[in-house]
């Protein structure tokens, strides 16, 4: 083989090691940890069948082909380096076909680059010399069969290595095996693997599905006290054993043997309170703590330090951002699939705790002031059962001419849809007003609130942002000026979480105003969750820790509506049942401790020392609750223990 081959073979695996190292020093803030040999033995392999998917015909197609190639992957780490930077995930090879929706936002895509200009232009440096010394130092001739032999077989040497690594390593529950064959965690698998790797795995999984059909649930069997007095919990009687006699599918009868183990939530002071009164719910776009201010949103900070006070809630982002935020909080589930297509996605499947079943004898209308097509929602909304769906270019009189409308026309021109019904009404409102970008010249909302941040001492990316929430404070102010008017105050509880936190500011940005430090990879994420009635004489201080996917059963609860609290992943938050934050990332944050999963460091957040069983168990729960709720989706396991007819869907054209 001569010299310029050997240099063609070179370029291929520096080409792929450097990519892979910018992404990791992008992604993880270093390059070389525990899991750097690991990566750097990945890439071989991979370099191996670049080289002779690239030497296989004429020089002339391979040296363009070459060409395609090398800036094809260029594309592919920009773009996850961006998506990364703006998601904290990796977009799937699914989300590939949908990136239209995201480069909507190229503002904060060009905002993003420029913050991290230098691992960009480090990216850049090995494409330029490719094409600098392509000419000179490469042989694109094609192979003879005997060179073409070699390659293949060191193609195949390197690939054992690499099964080695994953065969030897597949004790810890994010074992390379596990995250090689069975366990979808792409942060996870980027860190061992490297990026190439990660998105051939799951391109593997979009074509074949997992390697592993059988999905081990690891069961907490850990004994239950047996009570003094009687208690009553949040169940229902089913017959398991019925259920598991009359099914063939192991898997759904491994599931029906995980929910009978465990105990469900107890009923607690609180449960039945709100019994038979309104609800009015915001999910919240990109509201954030900061946002929250006694002078300048002062109907938010009224309903945030009243009533209800949840003072360690996260909503933390996950890789479809709003469409993951709304389904975990509506479904009390994790989606794994990550793209746009999350909440359409699950439209055929029953649920009996989605709003529209669960408050079944309300008057429910849903309003959305931004397009009804984006995500599907209006489909969504409609197969799931929703009959009062309004959102722009389909019912809601808004101007919708432009991206940022408001959320205070929205409630004032629905408010009289609902306020005179004869049963209990359920409003659900689906905010826009606080999302990105925050740039005054293009949001028309932060121009408008401008004159009341323009002399405030932040940045105008924040100044911009407090002006769009301002929207939202104004549309709470309205609402309760009109609930009182109508005598309905008192018998109306408003509820609102967040969809996620801001990504459109960067942790700079939120360190202008935060309290806290948000540069922490789960401090990032705090925010507010708030459940507010004007008749409650006292505040209520809630300290355990929670996200959105508790908000369903906690609503549950209040409303003393009867549901089974062993088949949703959230918990009632005034239950006795110790919290649990779940991140896309597999970390998790308890009321006793923080686990970051991407360095596999457990820290105390009550002084004591870490319990390695209890991080152990707690990874089990969190990986249970992945597993569990893709398999309840994909079987559409509610319909099966909860109805015998079949489930009739509304989906329109």
């Amino acid at each position: 083989m001569n010299k310029k081959k050997t240099c063609l073979i070179l370029f291929w695996i520096l080409l792929i090691i450097s990519f892979e190292c910018v992404y990791r020093m992008t992604i993880f803030k270093n390059i070389i940890d525990s899991d750097f040999i690991q990566m750097l033995v990945f890439c071989l392999p991979i370099s191996m069948i670049l080289y002779i998917a690239t030497t296989l015909l004429s020089e002339k197609t391979n040296k363009k082909v070459s060409t395609i190639v090398v800036l094809l992957l260029y594309v592919i780490f920009f773009a996850q380096m961006v998506y990364f930077q703006v998601y904290n995930n990796v977009f799937s090879i699914y989300s590939m076909t949908n990136g239209g929706q995201v480069f909507e936002f190229w503002r904060t895509i060009l905002s993003t680059v420029y913050s991290g200009l230098y691992n960009y232009i480090c990216l850049t440096v090995p494409v330029l010399l490719y094409f600098i010394l392509r000419n000179k130092l490469f042989d694109f001739s094609s192979n003879n069969t005997l060179y073409t032999g070699l390659t293949f077989a060191c193609f195949m040497l390197f690939s054992s290595f690499c099964l080695a690594y994953v065969a030897l390593d597949r004790k810890a529950i994010y074992s390379s095996y596990n995250l090689y064959f069975n366990t979808h965690a792409p942060i996870l698998s980027s860190k061992k693997f490297g990026l190439i790797s990660t998105m051939g795995i799951d391109l593997n999984r979009l074509v074949f599905g997992m390697t592993e059909k059988k999905i081990e649930i690891i069961i907490d069997n850990n004994e239950k006290n047996e009570p003094i007095e009687e208690v009553k919990y949040n169940t229902i009687d089913i017959d398991f054993e019925k259920l598991k006699q009359n099914e063939d599918n192991e898997d759904i009868v491994m599931m029906h043997n995980y929910f009978e183990s465990l105990e469900g939530t107890k009923k607690n002071e609180y449960t039945g309170m709100f019994e038979g009164k309104n609800v009015v719910f915001f999910l919240a776009e990109s509201l954030d703590p900061v946002a929250i201010d006694r002078d300048l949103t002062p109907t938010l900070y009224k309903l945030s330090t009243s009533g209800f006070n949840f003072v360690n809630y996260y909503s933390p982002l996950y890789p479809a951002s709003t469409a993951d935020g709304e389904f975990r909080t509506e479904w009390s589930l994790i989606s794994s699939r990550g793209d746009t297509h999350t909440l359409y996605a699950h439209r055929n499947i029953y649920s009996p705790y989605l709003f529209v079943n669960s408050f079944n004898d309300y008057n429910i209308n849903v309003y959305h002031n931004y397009n009804g097509d984006y995500y599907n929602r209006r489909r969504y909304f409609n197969a799931l059962g929703y009959e009062n769906f309004k959102s722009c270019y389909y019912g809601l009189n808004l101007p919708c001419g432009t991206f940022h409308e408001s959320d205070l026309d929205m409630v004032n021109i629905t408010f009289d849809e609902y306020i005179n019904s004869e049963e209990p009404f359920f409003a659900y409102y689906i905010t826009l007003s606080g999302h990105l970008s925050y740039v005054r010249a293009t949001n028309k909302v932060a121009n408008k609130n401008w004159h009341l941040v323009e002399d405030l001492p932040y940045s105008d990316k924040v100044k911009g942002y407090l002006a769009s929430n301002i929207e939202l404070d104004r549309a709470l102010e309205s609402l309760i000026e009109k609930l009182t008017v109508a005598g309905k105050l008192d018998d109306t509880v408003i509820v609102l979480t967040p969809d996620h936190y801001p990504y459109g500011l960067s942790n700079s940005n939120l360190n202008e105003l935060s309290l806290i430090n948000r540069d922490d990879p789960f401090e990032l994420y705090h925010s507010d969750l708030i459940i507010w009635n004007s008749a409650m004489e006292e505040t209520i201080k809630v300290e355990k820790v929670g996200s959105n996917p508790d908000v369903l059963p906690t609503l549950l609860n209040l409303f003393g509506k009867e549901y089974d609290s062993r088949f949703i992943m959230g918990q009632d938050l005034l239950s006795d049942k110790e919290g649990l934050v779940v991140l896309a990332n597999r970390s998790w944050i308890s009321d006793t401790t923080k686990y970051n999963s991407v360095t596999d460091e457990s820290v105390s957040t009550v002084g004591d020392i870490v319990d390695e069983n209890y991080v152990s168990k707690m990874n089990n729960i969190v990986d249970n609750q992945f597993k569990i709720s893709n398999m309840i989706l994909e079987h559409n396991y509610y319909k099966k223990v909860f109805i015998k007819e079949e489930v009739e869907t509304n989906e329109i054209d």
